[in-house]
């Protein structure tokens, strides 16, 4: 089976705001058994005019020293593996994060 492009958007959340979102449908493997390649990027707008990755979940690619590709990226930190689960879960546990750390999300804005 060849690779199809299943979603390939970017949601504006606000003017600063925006998710990134890449789904693509692969054939499935030990290192992708769901057969999906994904890529969820929250980013933020800062007062440079420069859009600031604040949040990505991905298995895009292989992290050295990690045994599994489903990990995520919260505001710079090095990659946590976790177990997928269903990319709905991913995209509300995003919007949970912006919640959560709205006050963190508004000083990278004002920098």
């Amino acid at each position: 089976m060849d690779s199809k492009t299943l979603v390939k958007e970017t949601r504006v959340l606000a003017e600063d705001e925006i998710i990134d979102i890449s789904i693509t449908k692969v054939k499935e493997s030990p290192q992708i058994p769901f057969g999906v390649k994904y890529s969820f990027n929250y980013r933020v707008k800062s007062a440079s005019s420069e859009w600031k990755t604040a949040i990505r979940v991905d298995n895009a690619h292989v992290i050295k020293g990690h045994k599994r590709r489903d990990h995520k990226h919260i505001f710079d930190n090095q990659p946590v593996e976790f177990e997928f689960i269903s990319l709905k879960q991913i995209y509300e546990e995003i919007l949970n994060q912006i919640d959560q750390n709205r006050g963190f999300i508004d000083e990278i804005k004002r920098h």
